[in-house]
């Protein structure tokens, strides 16, 4: 009984924090150098020289989705990106907590209530015939 006490505060305390959890956004950022194009830029004639860029990725309905953010852009998605990284891991804490509170009881009711014993019951044989196909 006290086990399961435990895993209701357990419980309990991962769904009093996905009450603090803000906005958040899915994703990561990577950095990456590229050309612009311009055909009088250092690029175009230096294979070294490329501009650097941050993409944020994230995977909808199974396919990656890229966009191209700017500086002032890659301060404001860090904070969201890692409350989203902080809701991945309450809702896994959440989850655990539920699921070892079901298995809990699960066997205090086995180990509590009556039970069967012994083997199943054996299945009864063909109950009609088979009819002739003549």
């Amino acid at each position: 009984m006290a086990d399961i006490e435990k895993l209701i505060e357990a419980r309990d305390r991962a769904r009093e924090e996905f009450r603090t959890i803000g906005d958040m956004r899915p994703g990561s950022l990577q950095e990456n150098l590229t050309r612009c194009g311009k055909p009088n830029c250092r690029c175009a004639e230096d294979d070294a020289a490329r501009h650097p860029g941050t993409i944020l990725t994230r995977s909808i309905v199974g396919k990656v989705a890229s966009t191209r953010l700017r500086r002032d852009e890659v301060e404001e998605t860090r904070p969201l990106l890692d409350e989203y990284q902080r809701f991945r891991g309450v809702v896994s804490a959440f989850v655990a907590a539920s699921e070892s509170l079901a298995e809990a009881r699960r066997k205090e009711r086995r180990a509590s209530g009556p039970g069967k014993g012994g083997a199943s019951r054996r299945r009864s044989g063909r109950r009609s015939r088979p009819t002739s196909t003549g």
